[in-house]
């Protein structure tokens, strides 16, 4: 029984005194007379009732001015002492009787607020130089073309990189904290692994290089990896943790594939052919006189195994064609950067400009030796067509993306194209042709009319890049990688049960749901979810998931005024049997966290037969989390918790928005829980479960009175 309740029961029985004591006054003789007492209404009731009046209006006073005003300064300071990050403003009630207190614990509120900040700025001065390496390491890793991950022994990633992420093309699973084997296969790693624990045993102390190379397939087992790994020892010498960098391999394999074909041809396929040509041949000129008709036997099997030769190594032409010389170094080029290049080279001519136009694409190549080429094409090209503007412009093709360079005039001539690729691209490139670096890169140029305005084109159809050449806006890679707590190395395997992990060890993914309507029984659809991985208390803005979804129906437009989604922007979204599997593999096996999560599990929760996917994910509630740790007839809504805790917040209404606010309302909720002495998640989970059930039993009991009142009524 709280103190509040307690002495509310001390002037309800002040009042019950009042009524005994005048019972007593208007039956005093028959109680001296030893009888039992006749007057029990009357004015012993009228004389307590008109004693209750003061006293109720004392009650209202106190509880208005002291109680109240008490139990605000209380929630603050609680929340200002609960949560290390919280910047919680104790404000002075506008009416109180309680003096100079508010003030005072206000001046010690705002001491303690600068303390922290004093503290937080000398914890900020002294990691200075630890976030300078950091960022160096940062750039490290973003400047690197292989996908680097580490990795602690649970085979959990503590660390990546974008190439990481854009090689294994799965963003969803690429994450801190997420399980290595989601993404590359085990058995090839666990191998690698073993071999190695191996070899730091036998040679401990050494100094062995403790790396290994392996060959792994992503985990959809569509991309040939080429892998290595490396141990990381801690001071003891131990394995805390393993390093692997990855390349992808599959087109190198198929380049190997098709060399093989090629060989098999040659030292196979083709000896047959050739002995049936050299025996026809010796056959004929051992015999000058052989008989016409035996002769004409002779000419057609050379004839014939002539022709099926030429077929065959045209066949084999077109197959080698480009992949042998693919094996030069190249990288991924954007085809606006090389164009510029160009146009510094041709500052020299400044009556000549070269304007680009249409989308920028990617391409492959080796960057210096295309921007030569282009450069000594274009300067024959000014001299041939006497044009002072070309237009530059990327098309994709069907296997290659076009380089096309176009001018006013008529095309080029073959035999002058043959003229420009013999002539020398200078001494950068060693005095090699134009024909020889364009066959490196597997181009066949030509020049044709354009059919617009007697406009000519050059088109160099160029090699296609490894990546993606568009990215969809909800797909869009970090620009940079999280780095994790590499506290996280020392843990062993063999984790406890779930119910008995610490809080701070969890893993969460904070998720928010936009929908058409609040009746996901009458047809109300999803039509936007997003989700935030929170973990060690850090909210990753790096790893996020946001998606648009086509609900299949249109959207009202009372619900338009609440979250902004249109018709117009779902239209051509996947549908939701499309994102609740993406979205189930960016969750994984962490805890899902929403505010008041079971409205969104519902609308989840009966799309999981249909998308084959099944969240089974423990869940919690930050509006319940809020209840434990506060009283229950505060305003738990998420944006007065918003407000109370100094979150700033983009993009309320928003399902993206209004994640990230929710995860970070539940890294200062998690903290107030430690506070408070809840230490493990099923702590947290057995306390939040009875305050959802309180809860409903309120409500309950109010919509019953409430239902009875009207009835009465």
């Amino acid at each position: 029984m709280d103190k509040r309740t307690l002495i509310a029961l001390l002037f309800a029985s002040l009042v019950a005194f009042a009524y005994a004591v005048l019972v007593t006054v208007f039956n005093w003789e028959a109680i001296s007379q030893g009888q039992f007492p006749s007057v029990w209404l009357g004015p012993p009731l009228v004389g307590a009732l008109a004693f209750a009046v003061p006293v109720y209006l004392v009650w209202f006073v106190v509880r208005r001015l002291v109680f109240r005003p008490a139990r605000r300064i209380s929630r603050d300071v609680r929340a200002l002492l609960e949560s290390r990050n919280a910047d919680t403003e104790i404000t002075s009630p506008p009416h109180h009787a309680l003096g100079d207190l508010p003030e005072s614990v206000r001046s010690l509120a705002l001491s303690l607020r600068s303390s922290r900040r004093e503290v937080r700025s000398a914890m900020a001065t002294a990691t200075a130089q630890i976030n300078e390496q950091k960022t160096w390491l940062e750039v490290i890793l973003q400047g690197l073309t292989e996908g680097v991950l580490v990795c602690n022994r649970n085979h959990q990633m503590l660390l990546y990189n974008q190439s990481a992420v854009s090689i294994l093309q799965t963003p969803e699973a690429v994450g801190l904290g997420r399980p290595l084997f989601q993404v590359i296969s085990r058995a090839p790693v666990m191998h690698t692994l073993d071999r190695l624990e191996w070899r730091r045993r036998d040679a401990e102390g050494s100094g062995e290089d403790l790396s290994a190379s392996f060959v792994c397939t992503d985990a959809s087992a569509t991309r040939m990896l080429q892998g290595r790994m490396s141990l990381i020892l801690d001071p003891d010498g131990n394995t805390s943790a393993y390093l692997i960098t990855l390349v992808d391999i599959s087109s190198e394999l198929e380049m190997m594939t098709q060399v093989d074909t090629v060989r098999r041809a040659l030292t196979v396929d083709l000896r047959g052919g050739v002995a049936n040509l050299r025996a026809a041949a010796e056959t004929i000129e051992a015999h000058p006189n052989m008989p016409g008709e035996k002769r004409r036997q002779f000419d057609h099997v050379l004839r014939a195994e002539s022709e099926e030769l030429s077929r065959r190594v045209d066949e084999l032409a077109g197959i080698f064609r480009g992949h042998a010389l693919g094996r030069y170094p190249m990288s991924d080029l954007l085809s606006t950067d090389l164009v510029n290049c160009v146009a510094r080279r041709l500052e020299d001519l400044p009556e000549v400009k070269l304007v680009t136009v249409g989308q920028p694409l990617w391409i492959q190549g080796d960057s210096l030796s295309l921007v030569q080429v282009i450069e000594r094409l274009l300067r024959h090209l000014v001299r041939f067509s006497r044009a002072d503007t070309f237009y530059a412009e990327a098309l994709l093709g069907d296997r290659r993306v076009y380089m096309d360079f176009s001018w006013q005039g008529p095309p080029v001539p073959s035999s002058a194209l043959e003229n420009w690729l013999d002539s020398s691209c200078g001494e950068e490139l060693a005095h090699q042709s134009i024909r020889e670096v364009l066959e490196r890169h597997g181009i066949e140029l030509w020049s044709q009319a354009c059919g617009r305005n007697g406009e000519s084109l050059l088109r160099l159809p160029m090699i296609a890049p490894k990546r993606p050449q568009f990215l969809p806006e909800g797909d869009r890679l970090p620009p940079r990688p999280e780095f994790y707590d590499f506290g996280l190395m020392r843990e062993h395997e063999g984790d406890p049960e779930l119910a008995a992990t610490p809080l701070d060890e969890l893993t969460f993914v904070v998720f928010d749901c936009e929908m058409t309507g609040l009746d996901p029984m009458g047809g109300d659809e999803i039509i936007s979810i997003a989700g935030v991985r929170v973990v060690k208390g850090r909210v990753l803005s790096g790893e996020t998931f946001e998606r648009l979804i086509h609900p299949g129906r249109p959207i009202p437009p009372a619900s338009i005024r609440f979250h902004g989604i249109t018709d117009d922007q779902v239209e051509g979204k996947p549908p939701v049997t499309e994102v609740l599997p993406q979205f189930k593999t960016f969750v994984g096996d962490a805890v899902m966290v929403a505010h008041n999560a079971a409205f969104d599990m519902k609308f989840i929760s009966l799309k999981e037969k249909r998308c084959g996917v099944s969240f089974d994910n423990p869940v919690l509630d930050t509006l319940l989390l809020s209840v434990m740790v506060e009283d229950e007839d505060e305003d738990h809504s998420l944006d007065a918790l918003i407000e109370r805790y100094g979150i700033q917040i983009t993009g309320r209404h928003t399902a993206l928005g209004d994640a990230i606010a929710t995860a970070h309302l539940l890294v200062t909720l998690v903290e107030r829980l430690q506070s408070q002495g809840f230490k493990t998640f099923g702590e947290v989970m057995r306390s939040s479960n009875m305050a959802a059930q309180l809860r409903q039993r309120e409500r309950s009991i109010t919509h019953q009175n409430s239902s009875g009142s009207a009835a009465g009524a």
